[in-house]
């Protein structure tokens, strides 16, 4: 099993988990915001689509009503006739003002109308100008009412009732009825894709959240299954084998090594002077060296090395399809990487530095142990030449 490489703190895991569910909730936040809004506008423009169109049928009631009522007032002479037939009128001069109030404004202010161009042409041109006849129409009204008024004792002739009924203004506001109605059926037809966008954007949204929190499941998993069989802390900022997964994988490499012929090294660090950072210093700042010299080693190996800790301060590197002179060149790569840079430790007072032993498999080693003493022995003669050693076996 292949040690990963890492550099971030222990925390760094959990603050981006905090950081993408921060996220996931701004991001739920906004689409409920965006859905509150969404369906308020909706209803707002429903509740004036449905306003509109229920205007315009009255508007042919009204007109109906002051026709009749008037009918009747010039025939009968009723009074009551007359004034309900005024009343009607009146109400349907506010409604024609009403649905048009918007347009004449938005004309003034030089901006564009609110009303459809169908309709538009319904109300304003000569074809079927809804505006002109209505005027018309009350005129019509006015007139003979108050032509009645002046000739109580004579009959009126009977085209004028007629016209009165028959008025195509009914005919020109059934058209313009029948384009609300038109027009409602088309808002509601794009309000009903804009639900279903809204809709599957959300199911969208919890496909998402589902793969994130499954994912993040998954990886949690994993953590606990490594701490599981490496006997560690899942939050630990460097992962290493334990002893009996590194000799576990030590003897698997080994096989794969003899049985393709491959060579295989091994890397024994020292660190120098560590005995004695723990008597200074204490347990906590050697807990840090420790930290910091196996997060250093994984940071420089590659990908398919193994490190294991065997002892407390001493570390094994294992290096598949590495000659000697290959191992040679990491060693003393790592070694540098030590006397550069020193690190995040506690005191300034410590210099972390690591003598390291090089060995390779040979032809008679059938276990771990027997190159990683080689190298043990290399590193024990070369003590006494100094720190930061690179001893070859």
């Amino acid at each position: 099993m292949a040690t990963r490489r890492t550099k971030a703190k222990g925390s760094t895991a959990e603050c981006g988990s905090v950081l993408s569910s921060m996220l996931y909730l701004l991001l739920g936040g906004m689409l409920a915001i965006s859905v509150h809004f969404t369906l308020d506008k909706v209803i707002q423009a429903q509740v004036k689509v449905a306003h509109e169109v229920n205007i315009s049928h009255q508007q042919r009631m009204l007109v109906q009503r002051t026709s009749l009522f008037a009918t009747a007032y010039l025939f009968s002479g009723d009074r009551a006739a007359k004034q309900t037939s005024l009343q009607a009128l009146g109400k349907l001069q506010a409604n024609h003002q009403q649905l048009l109030n918007e347009h004449y404004n938005a004309i003034d202010n030089k901006q564009k109308s609110p009303l459809s161009n169908a309709l538009q042409a319904l109300y304003l041109t000569s074809d079927n100008n809804v505006n002109s006849q209505l005027n018309l129409f009350s005129e019509q009204i006015y007139h003979a009412l108050d032509l009645q008024e002046q000739h109580d004792d004579e009959s009126l002739d009977a085209n004028v009732l007629m016209d009165l009924v028959y008025t195509p203004l009914l005919r020109s506001l059934t058209n313009v009825a029948r384009q609300y109605e038109t027009q409602d059926y088309q808002r509601i037809a794009t309000l009903r894709l804009a639900q279903v966008v809204i809709f599957w954007f959300i199911v969208f949204i919890l496909f998402i959240g589902l793969i994130v929190i499954l994912l993040h499941a998954k990886k949690q998993r994993q953590e606990a299954t490594i701490s599981h069989v490496l006997d560690i802390d899942s939050e630990q900022l460097s992962p290493m084998l334990n002893r009996f997964a590194f000799e576990l994988s030590a003897s698997k490499l080994i096989a794969t090594a003899r049985r393709h012929n491959e060579s295989m090294s091994v890397l024994a660090f020292d660190i120098d002077r560590f005995p004695r950072i723990l008597a200074n210093h204490g347990q906590e700042a050697a807990t840090s060296v420790l930290t910091r010299v196996a997060t250093t080693i994984l940071s420089v190996c590659r990908e398919s090395d193994y490190l294991g800790r065997i002892e407390d301060e001493k570390f094994i590197l294992l290096l598949p399809k590495t000659s000697t002179e290959q191992a040679v060149c990491l060693a003393n790569k790592i070694r540098l990487y030590f006397q550069e840079d020193q690190g995040d430790i506690p005191s300034n007072t410590i210099s972390i530095s690591v003598s390291i032993g090089v060995s390779e498999l040979n032809d008679d080693d059938n276990l771990l142990q027997q190159i990683i003493a080689r190298a043990e022995q290399a590193l024990g003669r070369r003590k006494n030449e100094g720190c930061a050693r690179v001893c070859i076996a």
